[in-house]
């Protein structure tokens, strides 16, 4: 008898650290999607209420797919347990099919710890559609300047040799006010945008940035001249927009050609390749995407002022 219930409590104890076991559960928004989407991938484990696990990162091929951590959510279940749920994003650089691989997330719960392994699972980043294409085509672009280069980094040393430039600059600006009210005011010289397009343009060319291998460098500096002379030249001034809706809104103005809006469609794209998937054009192709971006500031210069003023600019 008295082994009778011991081989019953027995039972019930490796049925209770049966049921203490956590489970766990990968999902994925969609198994395809358009290469130039992502994929969001989530893993979701139930256990009681003091589980902790440790989410690790995606192992991907870092040439074709990039991946990051994103948010984690914790909901208490019904039966007082809890239910955690990390979500990764999956990046595809190119079209095709790839793996999620397996994940092992190790768990803990009190004395009781363990491994949850998740199995691979089938990504499909495939072509985008003629429609698809036809309206990426309206938008296409690549991020400002701002966005693509890192951010400076600010010491205190900085901060003090910026006030001590400050307080310099401010005396220069009394010493001005003071001498201009003692002389004749000059006009000031303010180029037009198209001038400062062409001007730009050229310190590009003399820089020669493809010859010194430093063609992302090349291609953003030749993007934001084009960018920058856009807003100048008629007024599409959206600093706080991001740069797909700064060209919905230039296209949405009808200030363009059917002509000149593939163009841009087209030039930004291929700038997203540079920078996203690692493109490394062939030097005459540089130079025709130059050539091209030239060509578009000169066809848009106003035609009462066009002769002149591409003659000083040349």
């Amino acid at each position: 008898m008295i082994a009778r219930c011991l081989g019953i409590v027995c039972l019930l104890a490796v049925a209770s650290a049966a049921l203490a076991a956590p489970t766990i559960e990968a999902t994925l928004t969609s198994p395809e999607t358009p290469w130039h989407r992502a994929f969001l991938y989530s893993l979701t484990i139930e256990g009681d209420a003091a589980l902790h696990c440790e989410f690790p990162d995606i192992p991907v091929e870092a040439a074709h797919v990039e991946a990051s951590r994103l948010k984690l959510e914790s909901v208490p279940t019904p039966d007082g347990g809890i239910r955690l749920t990390k979500t990764y994003q999956i990046d595809p650089l190119f079209p095709g099919h790839y793996i999620a691989p397996s994940i092992d997330v190790a768990w803990q719960s009190g004395d009781n710890e363990g491994v949850l392994t998740t199995p691979p699972m089938m990504l499909h980043a495939r072509e985008l559609t003629d429609a698809e294409m036809e309206a990426l085509a309206h938008f296409a672009g690549i991020a400002a300047p701002d966005a693509v280069l890192p951010p400076p980094r600010v010491s205190t040393r900085l901060v003090l040799t910026l006030i001590t430039l400050g307080l310099v600059a401010l005396a220069g600006v009394i010493a001005a006010v003071v001498y201009l009210r003692r002389t004749r005011e000059e006009p000031v010289v303010v180029l037009p945008p198209w001038e400062t397009a062409l001007n730009r343009l050229r310190e590009l060319e003399r820089r020669n940035l493809p010859g010194a291998g430093k063609i992302d460098a090349y291609y953003v500096d030749l993007s934001a001249i084009l960018r920058y002379y856009i807003e100048d030249r008629f007024r599409i001034h959206a600093p706080e927009q991001t740069t797909p809706e700064f060209l919905d809104t230039a296209a949405q103005s009808r200030v363009f050609s059917e002509e000149q809006q593939q163009f841009l469609a087209a030039f930004l794209r291929q700038c997203d390749r540079v920078k996203f998937a690692r493109l490394q054009p062939a030097a005459e192709e540089m130079i025709t995407h130059f050539k091209e971006v030239r060509r578009f500031v000169r066809e848009t210069v106003p035609l009462d002022m066009g002769d002149a003023s591409l003659e000083q600019a040349a």
